[in-house]
């Protein structure tokens, strides 16, 4: 019990250490550590063409990074301290099936966490079944509607009975595999009405979490409309304040199952009430994660620093010139944002990073 309580303490003090370090990070505009994840999108192209989703829109640049090519990032970013997942996403990541497949297997035998976001429309149970026996350890179905007819409207017509199926089966998979299964909301105008019966499909069903990402007007960062049919406005802002205390209340008595803290459920209405002058926390973008576009490019949030990293040192890049100057852009960003890339910078967040895990 004595070395257990050790142990516990020297994770809880590396915990503490590595907050500090993406701290000093973002106020000296230089990386003193390493990611937390590598995302691959592994390609533009997608089977759907969603109400709120503009990559589908991307103009194609040539040839898609090949396989070969991410194996050998993967085998550099092994050695990166606190590089420990791996994601895999879209588009729709399953258009390049076989080489998804394969590159998940490939990161799982070095050691990363892996994690597949699918809009379902490529999950047959053959493909399922692949991906559990490759070692995926986490997959994310994207599920934006309570009702078939407000989930088909925003993603297309019969998608979200191949939601469904794909969630129950992989959930027949856990039997025999390691693998949790997600979904994931985009809250929007067209269904946040439907939250609430989208937590308890999301239990009834019997999947592990569910995760809600706010609306990006334009999630190729290229231009904003706050007129959009996907933002909400005037007085239905008032509606979604009083869904939100209902999952704030769903959230304290299911802790785990809903993925996003209180704080970010609480922001939610600000941040379509207050649009351009609204701050979640620091964007961390710039160092938290890694993106590599389906042409091996890293771009955050089309500020730069448009490095290819096909043929180059993925630690050189990371420390570059041209992406200390991107983090120092990314700063000054006005454009409202409620991704994952934020963090508050406190004493009680150091004492939370000490005592309680992710």
């Amino acid at each position: 019990m004595v070395g257990a309580k050790r142990m516990d303490l020297k994770e809880r003090i590396k915990k503490a250490k590595i907050y500090m370090r993406y701290y000093l990070s973002y106020l000296l505009n230089h990386p003193f550590i390493y990611p937390k994840e590598v995302n691959f999108q592994m390609t533009n192209r997608c089977t759907l063409q969603c109400k709120m989703c503009n990559i589908w829109k991307l103009p194609r640049k040539g040839k898609e990074i090949d396989l070969d090519e991410m194996k050998r990032v993967l085998r550099e970013i092994k050695n990166w301290e606190n590089t420990k997942y791996v994601s895999f996403v879209g588009g729709e990541s399953l258009i390049r099936t076989n080489d998804t497949l394969e590159l998940i297997e490939y990161a799982n035998s070095l050691g990363f966490h892996t994690n597949l976001v699918s809009n379902a429309t490529l999950l047959k149970n053959d493909v399922c079944k692949k991906l559990a026996e490759v070692g995926l350890d986490r997959i994310a179905l994207s599920l934006d509607g309570a009702k078939r007819k407000t989930h088909d409207f925003i993603r297309g017509k019969g998608n979200f009975n191949k939601v469904i199926k794909a969630a129950k089966f992989f959930l027949t998979l856990k039997k025999n595999y390691d693998i949790k299964v997600d979904f994931t909301t985009v809250v929007m105008a067209y269904n946040f009405r439907e939250l609430v019966d989208l937590y308890q499909l999301a239990k009834k069903i019997g999947v592990d979490q569910w995760f809600l990402q706010s609306v990006v007007l334009d999630n190729t960062f290229r231009n904003y409309d706050y007129d959009s049919s996907v933002w909400v406005n005037g007085r239905s802002l008032e509606e979604l304040k009083k869904v939100i205390n209902r999952l704030v209340a769903l959230k304290l008595k299911d802790k785990d199952f809903i993925y996003n803290s209180i704080h970010y459920l609480k922001a939610i209405p600000k941040y379509f009430e207050l649009k351009e002058k609204f701050k979640l926390g620091k964007c961390m973008a710039g160092y938290y994660s890694l993106n590599i576009d389906p042409y091996g490019n890293v771009s955050i949030c089309n500020y730069g620093p448009d490095i290819n990293l096909i043929g180059k040192n993925a630690s050189e890049a990371w420390k570059s010139l041209k992406f200390k100057q991107t983090r120092i852009l990314i700063k000054g960003c006005e454009m409202p944002c409620m991704m994952l890339c934020y963090q508050r910078f406190s004493i009680p967040e150091l004492v939370k990073a000490f005592f309680y895990s992710d």
